[in-house]
């Protein structure tokens, strides 16, 4: 936490009061050491006027007959600037007391004020990093979460009991989105920046997880932001946050292979595919991929790759597929009867197409 004025702050309070105080001003820190100044040949040298301000509590004038006789020292009005009770620097105004020292007053209320500015932005950033190292907790949970956690989701009156789903944006530049997220995000509502991109932890109290993203997507874009979204399933409290934030990362994972036009996946719309990518067993040579592997091989020109696709996709409904097509019926049948020569599976029996079905989503995915 800052307790004393930096070298950054210091020529803040420089520059905004000599904008309005036709005189140099000197900031020093808790020292004595000159760290900001219009006169940028007096930074780091000590400040005897300031030294007496923070021995005696006080303000302190030097007038010209006794800037000749102190080391570095010119004539001005030096006073101590405060908070919280405590003497954390001292400002000085460059010139003849009797001219500069109404000035004086005001010079040091203006530090002061850009003092506790930067003091509430640090607390306020401070309050941020420890809001996004709960997330970071919620979303690992590999242990039993400890007091001092739950003493911050107290502090910052959060609700752990709360509905709520993980939706992950990537994008190009993650800043850029975190800064864009702030602004769509309810007082329920938890966020981090996280390597993989800005992860949401979305209350669904009002509305639902889709139709907030979809919207989140349209401001995004509108921003000039390519992105994509991914959200895992509702938890009924915190302690599942973490498995919804896995199905959000392997559902954009498996939909951006699957679906790669898409900008936003719902684990919902692929938990088969994600259960296969989740699965301990997975490997990419499972031998459910050779039925993929022998049409492939077969179909030179795709036609049957197609076919299946659509055939799948149409729940089996063999007029829509064949009119999707643009196909006879009896194209489609000898089509599903190559098919079936090929891998040894019928399309039209339910067993044989999911695993046909499988085999497709493992040769996307894998």
């Amino acid at each position: 936490m800052l307790r004393y004025v930096t070298k950054e702050l210091a020529q803040k309070i420089v520059c905004r009061t000599m904008e309005i105080i036709d005189c140099n001003i000197n900031v020093m820190n808790e020292k004595g050491v000159i760290i900001g100044s219009g006169d940028k040949n007096r930074i780091d040298h000590i400040h005897e006027g300031a030294l007496m301000v923070l021995k005696n509590g006080s303000p302190y004038e030097i007038t010209q007959q006794q800037a000749d006789l102190l080391r570095g020292a010119k004539p001005g009005v030096n006073l101590p600037i405060f908070f919280n009770g405590e003497i954390v620097g001292v400002v000085g105004l460059t010139g003849l007391p009797e001219q500069i020292r109404n000035y004086g007053e005001l010079v040091r209320m203006a530090a002061e004020m850009i003092f506790q500015e930067m003091i509430l932005i640090e607390e306020i950033q401070w309050d941020e990093r420890l809001k996004e190292e709960v997330v970071h907790q919620l979303l690992r949970q590999e242990e039993p979460l400890d007091s001092l956690f739950f003493d911050r989701t107290n502090r910052f009156d959060i609700n752990l009991y709360l509905p709520r789903v993980a939706l992950i944006v990537t994008a190009e530049n993650r800043h850029k989105v975190m800064k864009r997220v702030k602004k769509y995000i309810t007082n329920n509502d938890l966020y981090a920046m996280l390597p993989d991109g800005v992860v949401i932890l979305k209350s669904i109290e009002a509305g639902s997880a889709s139709s907030y993203a979809e919207q989140l997507e349209k401001q995004l874009r509108a921003s000039g932001m390519v992105c994509k979204l991914a959200a895992g399933s509702v938890q009924a409290d915190f302690k599942g946050l973490h498995i919804s934030y896995q199905q959000a990362k392997d559902t954009l994972a498996v939909g951006s292979k699957l679906h790669p036009e898409a900008v936003f996946y719902c684990y919902s719309d692929y938990q088969i595919p994600v259960l296969l990518r989740q699965s301990a067993g997975f490997q990419e040579n499972h031998e459910l991929l050779h039925h993929y592997e022998k049409l492939k091989e077969y179909d030179k020109k795709k036609e049957l790759i197609e076919t299946l696709t659509v055939y799948i996709e149409e729940n089996g409904e063999g007029s829509t597929a064949a009119k999707k097509l643009f196909i006879h019926r009896n194209t489609l049948s000898y089509r599903l009867d190559k098919i079936q020569s090929i891998t040894g599976k019928d399309p039209r029996k339910v067993k044989d197409l999911l695993e046909l079905y499988v085999a497709l989503l493992l040769s996307k995915i894998s």
